[in-house]
């Protein structure tokens, strides 16, 4: 990927006046795109076969880039000290991870969650840019976030094909508008063909017009109705996107059983890039 500019937390480097660039020259290397698995193996003695029994990724995905100013910017190509204030407020914060895009036409959809540390460049006693290093809070990338809706009635499905690089499951941000009596509670039930029944999505007890949010990924669901009994009316089995090797394809059924509802998913499928 080649890129000069990146945009952090809303923010473009190029707002300051900075350029991503090298203060050496660049030679051939090697860059991590998010596929470092560190396999697990055993070999038997006297065997020559190593045999296979699990795999995790050993770090979260990081990289180390240098920014200066742009030239077509500058009076001077050394860095104030109200500058270097601005750059690092903006970069090295405690506040969690931001979303980090690089602006270049190969990677416009594609973002990483992240945080930065800075270290000053000095040159004859001035600061001439600056070696900063992100740190992201997973070993791959997310393409843009994207929601999709249904409206289902009892028995309805809808299918959703998992384009992520990774095979294992997503957990979507899901929204559920409740429909059905005005003075008698229903219930929501749905299933996914990539899994047992037992792990449908169960909520006894909604209500008309209840709008239910499920963070599957931090383990919440609220209502927009004051309710405590929320927690003892769901199954605790979160939506899940699935991807194997075999099968990407999800399709959901909402139980004949069910109130009609509106069904809301947003997430990021997982892509495995370097920059």
């Amino acid at each position: 990927m080649y890129a000069s500019d990146f945009e952090y937390d809303g923010l473009a480097l190029s707002d300051f006046g900075m350029m991503i660039g090298f203060f050496h020259p660049p030679g051939v290397e090697t860059v991590s795109s998010g596929a470092d698995i560190n396999f697990q193996t055993v070999r038997a003695t006297g065997s020559d076969r190593f045999r296979f029994y699990g795999a995790n990724y050993e770090e979260r995905y990081t990289a180390t880039l240098q920014i200066c100013k742009c030239p077509w910017k500058m009076n001077t190509p050394y860095l104030s000290p109200t500058e270097i204030s601005a750059l690092q407020r903006w970069l090295c914060r405690k506040d969690g991870y931001h979303k980090l895009r690089f602006i270049s036409p190969s990677h416009t959809d594609i973002y990483w969650n992240a945080v930065f540390s800075c270290k000053q460049i000095n040159l004859s006693g001035h600061v001439v840019g600056m070696e900063i290093t992100f740190y992201t809070d997973a070993p791959y990338a997310y393409r843009k976030e994207q929601t999709n809706t249904w409206t289902l009635s009892p028995g309805d499905s809808f299918s959703l094909y998992d384009t992520s690089d990774e095979t294992g499951y997503i957990y979507p941000l899901t929204s559920i508008a409740c429909q059905g009596s005005a003075t008698t509670p229903g219930k929501i039930n749905l299933s996914n063909n990539m899994e047992h029944p037992d792990f449908a999505l169960l909520l006894q007890r909604v209500y008309r017009d209840e709008i239910i949010t499920l963070n599957g990924a931090d383990k919440t669901l609220t209502s927009n109705r004051k309710r405590t009994d929320l927690p003892s009316q769901f199954g605790f089995h979160f939506p899940r996107i699935i991807n194997t090797s075999e099968q990407r394809k999800n399709i959901f059924t909402l139980s004949k059983d069910s109130v009609p509802c509106t069904i809301s998913f947003t997430y990021s499928p997982i892509i495995k890039t370097g920059i």
